[in-house]
């Protein structure tokens, strides 16, 4: 059986790993993966027509089986999704090591030690909840915005998981504002899920897989603002639950860039991700709701061999 990376805590954690068989606790944590994902397969398809109707925008060669099998992997994906911020809620930095791992740090290195800022951009691939564990790589500030939820406790209770190593947390509706404001001695680090799609049809337009795609340019303004490096975070899955992250510097100093030039450069190396790993991305966002400013995808899309696609 699998050595299972717990530390000792409190509860029925503890009292596993103390008899030797804290194993059990990935076994089951995986176990309630496979029954989310048996959940989306035959009784509840969550948000299936956007997610074969977005797999046929960019993966048109595909056959609609090819295309269903993909769909499934995705299905897989998710659950494990859903179920790893509890499997490693607990870990020690030493135990955390064998769930994600850090190639490429180098690159952070020499920036920090050049004393340039540093904006991360990240993508809703793989799993981007991992990079809590980021300030245990290097002596700098790391920040990221979250998304407060209604109930109190909760709220406090998820800021406590995601900080726990360091990471400094700002609501979403601050997040603009603090990062162009920030001051410290230290250089910072900060984190920018940049896939998100616009409001509304917007003004900035890149391609991404080979259709004309509205995107959002917060972070890349951002860094344009603070004359930062801008460094691409490529995820890798290397196993059940595990990750490794590397990351590849696309702009020294910003400020020599236009917004649209950053998004692009950041659009292809996800592109690129994608296509390595595809059932990674999150699929079963609407990602393309507002159409194409240009043409539109030329196949036709088949959901579930079926009725209609419908856009949500």
């Amino acid at each position: 059986m699998q050595t299972l990376p717990w530390r000792e805590g409190r509860g029925l954690t503890a009292v596993l790993f103390r008899k030797g068989t804290a194993s059990l606790s990935v076994h089951i944590w995986r176990s309630i993966a496979r029954l989310i994902y048996l959940i989306f397969k035959h009784i509840w398809p969550y948000r299936k027509n956007v997610i074969l109707k977005n797999l046929a925008i960019c993966f048109p060669e595909l056959s609609n089986a090819e295309t269903a099998g993909l769909a499934d992997r995705y299905y897989r994906h998710l659950a494990d999704l859903i179920i790893e911020p509890f499997l490693v809620r607990k870990l020690s930095p030493q135990d955390l090591a064998k769930f994600v791992s850090y190639g490429n740090q180098s690159v952070l290195h020499q920036l920090i030690k050049e004393k340039k800022d540093i904006v991360l951009m990240v993508s809703h691939y793989g799993n981007w909840e991992y990079l809590f564990s980021l300030p245990l790589l290097t002596d700098c500030n790391v920040l990221a915005a979250y998304s407060p939820v209604s109930n109190r406790m909760l709220n406090e209770k998820l800021k406590g998981l995601r900080s726990r190593f360091g990471v400094k947390l700002v609501p979403k509706t601050h997040w603009y504002r603090s990062v162009i404001n920030w001051q410290d001695t230290k250089p910072a680090i900060f984190i920018n899920i940049a896939d998100q799609r616009p409001a509304d049809a917007g003004k900035h337009v890149i391609q991404f897989f080979r259709h004309n795609t509205y995107i959002q340019t917060g972070a890349a303004r951002m860094a344009i603002r603070r004359n930062s490096a801008v460094v691409y975070l490529d995820v890798q899955q290397r196993g059940v639950n595990k990750y490794n992250f590397r990351f590849n510097l696309l702009v020294k100093d910003a400020a020599r860039m236009t917004e649209t030039e950053i998004m692009k450069l950041y659009y292809a190396e996800l592109e690129k991700s994608i296509k390595r790993q595809p059932e990674l991305w999150l699929w079963s966002h609407n990602r393309w709701k507002f159409g194409f400013p240009g043409a539109l995808p030329q196949k036709h899309i088949n959901v579930d061999s079926a009725k209609s696609v419908r856009q949500s």
